[in-house]
């Protein structure tokens, strides 16, 4: 017997919604964020059939908007802004895009209105419009660029000076939309909403990263999510071989990091040709430092090098932070140009010896590029490795890499790895690290009862 949508409980209705729409991890997925935000047709037509299901569906249909430059889509998104379901908007993804080179003559302005409609601009700049607004996540797509000149890429040398960044800015399309686009966001004082996502963030100076009113807007958020973009510009070279990029990192303090005064949670992600957290040549410091966002209490990291400069931000945070994420981290000790690599006992040892006291989750995840199986190894080092984990069936192989001095391609340091595992230096020091954890979780499990019990007196 055929059963109606409508005759089937409100519950089950509601969880037939969720699976169309998925519910999507967008964060999870940053390289596909892009498709991950474009809603179910299946959920969308739905919504049509009646004024019932349309309204049970709307908080799923628009909890994530997406807004691009141009008038359609200023237009569209403004339409929601205007009806009652601008209430369900919880996530706003801009994508900005400008045809032309990077560099050349082709990128030349000659319709400013083009570049960011005034249907776009007015809704970047009154986002309160979406009352529940928590995240907005920015990305520019360089996709819509076509390649500079190779040369003048990676032999740039020279930074720009401040009138040289507003002179590109009146040339260049993207540096213009980049620019305009963050001006726009910086009239929401304060923000409606209390996580900034920049994804993609490529190495041009535009004269927002250095305007007052940029930082005053910055230190409304909790948290701030950052990602690089990263690529090779020809010959097999890595864009961060180039001085262009080092540079980018040597200001992420003064464009972002030292003006997050109330994030708690911070996340950056660097590409995989580019690692942070090491200095000396083709090496990009990772600019963080322990007087900065001295609220935080979860940080998230990807592709970065386990650094002195990253234990003393970490120390300098031993009581505030209670999670903390190493997503494809690695340790170099044997990097002919990095300066300051360590191992993983003196990151975890260093750590530990700071004694934080409300550290209660602590991940090592990713280090795949070091998974060595039988092949990596001679005869005689695979037997020790056997007898290693027949002995300690716990032990870890934990990750070192380097950057390759000609290309500077991302590589597993097969040695170091295998020596970690065989010697257990490193697993000891992350045994104590662990305890150290586990004993914080237990004194806050405590806490917590003792609060409850007081509060039932």
């Amino acid at each position: 017997m055929p059963c109606s949508l409508l005759s089937l409980p409100a519950e089950l209705q509601l969880k037939i919604s969720k699976d169309l729409f998925q519910d999507k991890d967008i964060e999870a997925h940053e390289e596909k964020q892009d498709e991950l935000i474009d809603i179910s047709h299946d959920l969308i037509n739905w919504s049509c059939t009646c004024s019932y299901f349309r309204n049970l569906l709307a908080p799923n249909i628009f909890k994530t908007a997406k807004l691009v430059n141009d008038e359609k889509s200023g237009s569209s998104l403004n339409a929601v802004a205007k009806s009652p379901h601008n209430v369900h908007v919880k996530d706003l993804h801009f994508i900005g895009s400008a045809v032309g080179d990077l560099d050349s003559e082709a990128a030349v302005i000659e319709d400013t209105e083009g570049i960011l409609p005034r249907s776009v601009d007015a809704l970047l700049r009154n986002l309160q419009w979406f009352p529940s607004l928590q995240r907005l996540s920015i990305r520019f797509d360089y996709s819509s660029f076509n390649r500079p000149d190779i040369e003048s890429v990676f032999y740039a040398t020279d930074l720009e000076t401040p009138q040289e960044v507003l002179e590109f800015e009146a040339l260049v399309a993207w540096l213009a939309l980049m620019s305009r686009t963050l001006e726009a966001l910086t009239k929401n004082r304060p923000p409606n909403f209390k996580h900034l996502e920049i994804r993609q963030l490529r190495r041009r100076d535009v004269s927002t990263f250095s305007n007052p009113d940029f930082h005053k807007w910055l230190n409304h958020f909790e948290q701030f999510t950052l990602s690089i973009h990263g690529e090779e510009c020809g010959w097999g070279y890595k864009s961060f071989m180039t001085e262009l990029y080092p540079a980018l990192k040597r200001e992420l303090d003064d464009y972002f990091f030292n003006h997050l005064a109330n994030v708690t949670i911070l996340s950056i992600k660097a590409p995989e040709e580019m690692l942070l957290g090491l200095e000396g040549m083709d090496h990009v410091p990772l600019a963080l430092k322990a007087d900065q966002m001295p609220l935080l209490a979860t940080l998230h990291l990807t592709y970065v090098f386990a650094s002195p400069e990253l234990i003393d931000f970490l120390v300098g945070h031993k009581d505030t932070l209670q999670e903390l994420t190493l997503c494809n981290c690695y340790a170099s000790i044997n990097s002919s140009d990095a300066e300051n690599g360590i191992y993983w006992s003196q990151f975890f040892t260093l750590l530990f010896s700071a004694c934080p006291t409300q550290l209660r989750r602590l991940e090592l995840l990713g280090g795949d590029m070091c998974l060595l199986d039988k092949k990596d190894f001679t005869e005689e080092q695979y037997e020790k490795v056997r007898t290693v984990h027949r002995q300690d069936p716990e032990r870890i192989m934990f990750p070192y890499s380097f950057l390759d001095d000609e290309y500077g391609k991302l590589s597993c340091d097969k040695e170091a790895s295998l020596t970690s595992l065989l010697d257990g230096d490193d697993q000891r020091s992350w045994d104590r690290l662990m305890k150290l954890v586990e004993r914080n979780v237990k004194e806050a499990t405590k806490r917590k009862e003792r609060a409850w019990s007081l509060q039932g007196q």
